[in-house]
């Protein structure tokens, strides 16, 4: 080998080395892990730019550390030891542009109704189905358009998502932890969309005793798995229904599993204020008071109104 391939070799030789010292020092000796991309893309670009790689990095070390260019502009640094919390500047330009769905629906000009309706729709529509058909009704045909369209394809995807999970299940073993969470994330998707009442009582009453009965399961096979949700879930949607007895059934067992839950009193009061059960529902208000339960204002304000 000629003496300039020797050297051509040692410097190549001596580059690696400087390099892997260098990704050695700040991951092990100084353990910095937290900027181990950094370090590791470092090394990489000084082994693929033999001494112009090492070169730059140095030269960039020592600005950083000796070099001063100018005066730092600091009146924008907060020295407060308060959490500086980061806020997001809003797009002024498209919250301008949407409104609350009933006040969309009930703009008198056809085109801005129109607008205001599409917006609504592009945005987060996923709490506002009951909302957006009262659009339904509208008298201009193409709102009542968008609205059937849009609330049409939501229900058939529900519809195709509840068949399909259904199916899962009936094909999975219930014992199994993956199947109990496939149940239980169905009930809640479930309830979600029935809550906004979008469909006729008929469906309506079919989806909650298809839920009831997901319901009876989890309690049957994995009664671990019955969150307080999911009693809040099927307790609601029954009592929407004016299906009280079947809600009694879940209240009753809400309370001997979460005893110490407050909805598992509130609820139960309501359902016998609802039904104008007196006697169950002091009865229920003893138990409530005889627990360690903190109170919130509205079961608060539920008692007085039967006290009055």
């Amino acid at each position: 080998m000629t003496r300039s391939g020797i050297i051509f070799l040692s410097i190549l030789i001596l580059n690696a080395l400087i390099a892997v010292g260098y990704l050695i020092w700040y991951l092990i000796f100084k353990k910095d892990t937290d900027n181990r991309k950094q370090y590791v893309m470092h090394t990489v670009i000084m082994l693929l730019c033999p001494v112009v790689g090492i070169l730059y990095f140095f030269l960039a070390f020592l600005k950083y550390h000796f070099v001063n260019l100018g005066e730092r502009d600091l009146t924008d640094v907060e020295f407060s030891k308060k959490r500086n919390v980061p806020r997001v500047k809003a797009d002024e330009e498209r919250e301008r542009n949407i409104v609350a769905v009933e006040e969309a629906i009930l703009v008198s000009d056809q085109e801005k109704k129109r607008i205001n309706m599409l917006n609504v729709l592009l945005g987060e529509t996923e709490e506002s189905y009951s909302a957006i058909a009262l659009a339904l009704d509208s008298d201009d045909s193409e709102v009542a358009h968008y609205a059937a369209s849009f609330l049409q394809s939501k229900m058939d995807t529900f519809r195709e998502n509840v068949r399909k999970t259904q199916q899962n299940i009936a094909e999975s073993d219930i014992q199994e932890e993956e199947c109990q969470e496939q149940v239980l994330e169905l009930i809640k998707y479930m309830n979600h969309m029935l809550k906004q009442k979008v469909f006729t009582r008929v469906e309506q009453v079919d989806f909650v005793k298809q839920m009831e009965q997901l319901c009876e399961t989890l309690f049957q096979n994995a009664k671990h798995k019955m969150v307080p949700a999911c009693y809040e879930c099927i307790m609601g949607r029954t009592m929407e229904l004016k299906e009280y007895d079947k809600a009694e059934i879940w209240g009753s067992r809400f309370c001997k599993q979460y005893p110490e839950q407050l909805s598992s009193y509130t609820l139960r009061l309501k359902l016998y204020f609802e039904t104008n059960q007196k006697d169950k529902f002091f009865e229920v208000l003893d138990q409530l008071r005889a627990s360690s339960v903190v109170v919130d204002n509205k079961t608060l304000e539920l008692i007085r109104m039967v006290q009055r």
